[in-house]
């Protein structure tokens, strides 16, 4: 097909694997080329690919994923993410690992486990070989399900890599695995769930731990009788071996089931919390933090403050003071909301914390000090978002119609200061200066915080592949210097790839700290804490020399935040203080509903999940509909039959997103966009079988908006190096300039006339209309606000305040 073999990568019981060049998406990916006994079994080969489907919905940071499968002259091959670095098994032909490596190494196996889990699906082969170590650090676990999905491959003499499988993988009376990592039911046919997982994680760490194998015999059939019946050497742990961890151990490789770990989260969280009790490292080596005994919060209705929690970082005195905690419980009436931007920063003291509100559709912010029991409203601060404390904490800096503004603590009138139509964050100096990012693709500026002119810092450098400066913060020391994060072009709403830069105004010079990650934030125990892959992690850091001095490693507080732009609901005071807004976690998860013009609504019969961008096909059967985390981070484009409540997959993510859904006019295909190497906007059957096609030939940071009626057009906004709409005539392909600054434009049912949405400095964002042919004047339709606007036959429908809208037109 389109695939070229480049070279052989290894072979074992469940096929061959090879590099291979994609040429239709321009990427290497891995080709595993299944047993040629499989192909001759028309149950088995439906089998799996039922099953291969199943394991492509599980999209994780840590999951090596699956792009597809593909037949060609008889032989049945999956397409794979394709994942440099060495295979755990062949780090440990090195030897033991040290504690603390082996340790994060098994933090990060454990949540690939963990979300695979949470989908009901169970690895079963799970040992080094098919873990890989990338050479960021990064852990990637491979063939997921692939046991299950190949059962009835004969087995193999060699125990390390001996997966006995049988016709009838999920049955009792059936040996699938590979023997040396087999769990006590496996070895004896009996049916298997995720516990059996878990006991080969406890395989795999004590090997880690270790260097040897915890069951080894001299024939399969050693190894098998070994599990049944031998108790792990515990002796030959190393002896700084922390107590937690034996623990894990132990509860991992209990040949009970019913009293192993019931959750592979139970394992990891005990990992989480053994780093109290972990031998003494050197200074420069960063530790997670220990965990406190927090008070149970809810999520948008709870913030959590903790003075000290940065003590476990450093080497541990001989008492350790116990971090204090508490919750700040708000009103029910109180919503925090769910923002692209920052919610709340803490003082640099840690006695005060400022926060947005929601209360009944009004937005403003209200501060909580240490000593007092209940927040209060802060006058003067209507529609504030990304809120910033004064170094002295007197003032606080936020956004509100598309300006920049200060207002005293206590409340008042409110000083605009500078222009911010989107803003992406900002930082009060010790210079008494503000720098801050005004826009989605800006760079930084500053200005006084007394007013004056603002002037320009910094500029994306597009030839680096830089696409935005955003979410400054300060850095200690006799210069004020500024931290701040890099977005790039490829990959505009996933910013696990972004950079972590320092801008020192004395040198007029930016520096890149480090790759993979956004949102850093200063901790005085010595440390960058910055989000990555949903989860906050710190490195060590040299304040005075402002350079990174040892690894990276996760950390147990899960905050909030939205990763389509990068953004943690956290902050950090100079006294060691964290508050943050406690994980959404599951509550992520929607519903869809529909309601009609009177209010009635019923949910479709599907199963909650993070669901996005609904649109309805021209029939109105369907809904095309982006499931994932959000914008970027893998999310994929499925499709929904609202009669039966059907789910159709269209794309496989590779790591990055596929987005916004349109519908052509005949409902035969969809346009969305892409985070891929090949950014930009693709099209595809709507019933999955016609191939993906870009839009362009070169990349684009294009999303799709809307496609006209009668077939001929595609709206789309550009966003980069500003919000701009382009049609694109679908004969020829050739596009052209319709409105600057604009975005979300639809066609009106005629064809003759564009709705779309400006934001205009300093204004509040208004929908505009003016004709398709890109000339003539424009009408405003909106009186206050709007945005997102859907024209229908019944008018134009469009979002204010939270409320659906509607205008008739004529």
């Amino acid at each position: 097909g389109t695939y070229e073999i480049l070279s052989p990568l290894g072979a074992g019981g469940m096929g061959e694997v090879y590099r291979a060049r994609d040429a239709r998406l321009n990427r290497d990916v891995a080709i595993k080329v299944l047993p040629e006994a499989f192909a001759a079994d028309a149950d088995r080969l439906a089998r799996f690919r039922r099953e291969a489907q199943v394991l492509a919905a599980l999209n994780h940071p840590h999951v090596a994923a699956i792009y597809g499968l593909e037949e060609s002259g008889g032989v049945e091959a999956l397409v794979l993410e394709l994942v440099e670095g060495e295979t755990l098994a062949d780090r440990l032909a090195q030897g033991p690992l040290p504690i603390d490596e082996a340790l994060e190494i098994a933090r990060q196996i454990a949540q690939a486990l963990e979300a695979a889990h949470e989908r009901g699906i169970v690895h079963r082969d799970l040992k080094p070989a098919n873990v890989k170590l990338t050479p960021e650090g990064r852990v990637k676990v491979l063939d997921f399900g692939l046991a299950k999905a190949l059962s009835g491959d004969p087995s193999s003499p060699n125990v390390s890599a001996s997966p006995t499988l049988t016709a009838q993988a999920t049955q009792a009376g059936v040996v699938i695995g590979t023997a040396a990592y087999m769990s006590p039911e496996q070895a004896r046919g009996k049916a298997v769930d995720k516990r059996s997982d878990i006991w080969a994680f406890g395989v795999v760490l004590y090997e880690m731990l270790t260097g040897q194998r915890c069951f080894e015999g001299e024939t399969v059939s050693d190894t098998l009788a070994a599990v049944l019946t031998r108790d792990p050497d515990w002796d030959a742990l190393p002896g700084k071996t922390p107590p937690s961890v034996r623990r894990v151990l132990r509860k991992c490789l209990d040949r009970d089931a019913k009293r192993r770990f019931h959750d592979i989260a139970d394992a990891r969280l005990e990992l989480d919390e053994r780093i109290s009790e972990a031998a003494p490292v050197p200074e420069a080596v960063s530790r997670p933090v220990r965990r406190a005994r927090w008070i149970a919060a809810v999520f948008a209705l709870a913030l959590i403050a903790a003075a000290g929690w940065w003590r476990a970082l450093r080497p541990r005195p001989a008492i350790a003071p116990a971090p204090a905690a508490f919750a700040i419980n708000l009103p029910p009436a109180d919503q925090i909301p769910f923002d692209d931007m920052p919610v709340l920063d803490l003082s640099r003291d840690g006695t005060k914390l400022v926060f947005i509100v929601d209360r009944d559709g009004r937005r403003q912010l209200e501060v909580r000090a240490r000593d007092r029991i209940d927040p209060r409203p802060v006058p003067g601060t209507d529609g504030a978002s990304s809120p910033f404390l004064s170094p002295d904490g007197q003032w606080i800096g936020f956004f509100a119609d598309g300006k920049l503004k200060k207002v005293p603590l206590e409340g008042g009138v409110a000083v605009v200061l500078a222009d911010a139509p989107n803003n992406r964050g900002g930082v009060w100096l010790s210079d008494d200066s503000i720098v801050y990012s005004p826009d989605f693709t800006s760079g930084l500026m500053r200005v006084s915080s007394r007013g004056g002119k603002p002037e320009i810092l910094t500029k994306p450098d597009a030839a680096r592949g830089e696409r935005t400066h955003r979410w400054p913060t300060y850095l200690p020391g006799n210069d004020p210097a500024v931290l701040f994060t890099i977005g790039l072009l490829q990959g505009p709403g996933n910013y696990d790839d972004a950079r972590v830069a320092v801008y020192e105004p004395a040198t007029r010079m930016t520096r890149v700290m480090f790759e993979g990650g956004s949102m850093a934030r200063y901790s005085p125990s010595g440390h960058l804490v910055f989000l990555r892959a949903e989860t906050l992690f710190a490195v060590p850091f040299d304040a005075a020399g402002r350079r990174t001095t040892g690894p990276a490693i996760a950390l147990t507080e899960r905050p909030s935040g939205d990763p389509s732009s990068g953004v943690v609901y956290a902050a950090f005071g100079a006294d060691g203080s964290l508050a943050f807004i406690p994980s959404a976690g599951p509550a992520a998860e929607r519903s869809i509903v529909l309601t009609d013009r009177s209010g009635k609504a019923r949910t479709l019969p599907l199963p909650p999940r993070a669901y996005h961008y609904p649109r309805f096909s021209p029939d109105g059967k369907r809904l095309a509909v982006t499931i994932g985390p959000g914008h970027g981070n893998a999310d994929d484009v499925w499709t929904i039959d609202i009669e039966t409540g059907a789910l159709t997959r269209l794309t496989i993510g590779d790591g990055n997103g596929n987005y916004y859904p349109v519908w052509s006019n005949d409902g035969r295909r969809i346009a969305y966009g892409t985070d891929r190497a090949h950014q930009g906007i693709f099209f595809r059957g709507a019933d999955g079988v016609v191939a993906e096609d870009p839009l362009f030939p070169t990349a684009r940071p294009d999303v799709p908006s809307d496609w006209s009626r009668d077939g001929s057009r595609l709206a789309l906004t550009r966003n980069f190096p500003s919000t701009d709409i382009f049609l694109v005539s679908l004969a020829d392909r050739k596009e052209t300039q319709f409105e600057l600054g604009g975005s979300s434009p639809v066609f009106s049912p005629d064809g003759k006339w564009i709705a779309y949405t400006v934001l205009a400095p300093g204004n509040p964002a208004q929908i505009l209309v003016k004709p398709a042919s890109g000339t003539g004047g424009k009408v405003q339709i909106t009186s206050d606000r709007g945005s997102f606007p859907v024209w229908t036959d019944r008018g134009i429908y469009f979002m204010a305040d939270k409320k659906v809208m509607s205008a008739e037109v004529q």
